[in-house]
């Protein structure tokens, strides 16, 4: 009963601070919709948890925090051990190879992170999970506030579908809503996207500064290989803003660019090279075993082996799992999400605005739109198991939401379904 309590208390402070911070960073969310957003999203969190411990015998998200005790014991009895763990030098201590150091403390800092959150959040929450859901889901709630104080900007007109779609969506909400990497990787992006386009306007340049490079290296930790999608798509979204011209040249020209180094980078050493990362983590996914497994071949350091996997990433990613071949109810709730990713798609194409061009001339448009597209590309080249699959998409799904929701043209769909 008393934890029952103290949840309550905790939710309603949180939530007050939240709505706190939303006014006076002028979010254009009523106090109403802020509650309601940190509810559905805490609701979520609490049932990811509950889901995978009864279903799926507790997951990485448990794992995680019954690894967060001894971090509590650490914060709490030898608290400089708790900071030492984040330094690197057992990395550099591990090998003389300096790319192999930082991949080696990539790899510590992803697996210390989150479990020293925990620990810190169980100073308040008598170590119980669901309390910490709480605190886990007010942290991470602000890469989607900055993600929808973006998209407002961007379709200032669309504002309830933008709502709806960012908060409200039951699949994408579920993932970045446990106590998982999802939710942390889209605060660091967003942190990094945010600041690097609000960074011209602001007269002090070093505080922006500092908040895109935490947002960089959060993206580092989380998921390295992303660099390979974001950077490019950051370059381009900063030369579009301080360029004359069509940012959609800009885009394609640094996208191209990136493409022809990466694969040069192949024919100058075909054994360290930058498809290198992708194809070391491709093998650490097909040596692991699941459930259901997509087929995908092995990625081979050539242009002809990137063509080759091509069509496999994008079925893989894009249009599995269908209801066909979907086992149990996460993949059938998943295959439903795809069906509904796809429908929407048909429907932007079919009752589009008139001039749902001019949005595409926003380097913020384009950035959604390259990077989107490119890490569900990427994840397809990677990963073989739809479950990781799906959750791993997350967010550059999210990010192609936005643009469909920002150019149908909604009056002339209604009026197909309602006519006079």
């Amino acid at each position: 009963m008393f934890t029952v309590l103290l949840f309550i208390i905790y939710f309603i402070l949180l939530a007050l601070a939240l709505n706190l911070i939303a006014k006076r960073k002028k979010l254009s969310l009523s106090t109403t919709t802020i509650f309601c957003i940190f509810a559905f999203k805490v609701f979520l969190g609490c049932a990811y948890g509950y889901i995978f411990l009864k279903f799926y015998h507790g997951d990485d998200t448990w794992m995680l925090f019954r690894e967060s005790f001894d971090e509590y014991h650490k914060l709490t009895h030898q608290p400089f051990q708790f900071v030492h763990d984040m330094l690197p030098n057992p990395a550099f201590w591990a090998t003389h190879k300096v790319s192999k150091s930082i991949q080696i403390y990539l790899e510590d800092l992803e697996y210390w992170t989150i479990p020293k959150l925990l620990a810190i959040f169980h100073i308040f929450s008598r170590g119980n999970y669901y309390i910490d859901v709480l605190f886990f889901d007010f942290v991470s709630i602000f890469g989607l506030l900055l993600l929808y104080k973006l998209a407002y900007a961007l379709f200032p007109t669309k504002k309830q579908w933008l709502i709806a779609i960012l908060f409200f969506l039951p699949m994408t909400s579920f993932w970045l809503s446990g106590i998982r990497a999802e939710g942390l990787l889209l605060l660091f992006m967003m942190m990094a996207l945010y600041y690097a386009l609000k960074w011209p306007s602001y007269s002090q340049k070093i505080l922006p500064l500092i908040y895109i490079v935490i947002g960089v290296a959060g993206t580092m930790i989380f998921r390295f290989q992303l660099l390979f999608v974001l950077v490019p798509a950051l370059i381009a979204t900063g030369i579009s803003f301080n360029k004359s011209g069509k940012p959609i040249h800009y885009f394609t020209g640094v996208y191209a660019l990136c493409i022809i180094l990466f694969f040069a980078s192949i024919w100058v050493s075909p054994q360290k090279n930058l498809s290198t990362p992708l194809i070391e983590r491709q093998q650490e996914f097909l040596s692991l075993h699941g459930n259901t497994v997509f087929h995908l071949d092995s990625l081979q350091p050539s242009l002809q082996s990137f063509a080759k996997v091509l069509p496999q990433a994008l079925s893989n990613s894009f249009l599995r799992p269908t209801l066909f071949e979907a086992k149990g109810i996460l993949q059938v709730v998943t295959a439903f999400d795809t069906l509904f990713f796809l429908a929407i798609l048909l429907i932007a194409f079919l009752w589009h605005e008139p001039n749902w061009k001019k949005n595409f001339q926003a380097p913020l448009a384009l950035f959604f739109a390259f990077y989107g597209i490119s890490e569900i590309i990427l994840i397809g080249y990677i990963v073989p198991f739809p479950g990781a699959i799906v959750r791993y998409k997350t967010i550059p799904e999210i990010f192609l939401f936005i643009l469909l929701i920002g150019i149908i043209d909604y009056k002339k769909l209604s009026s197909m379904f309602f006519k006079k």
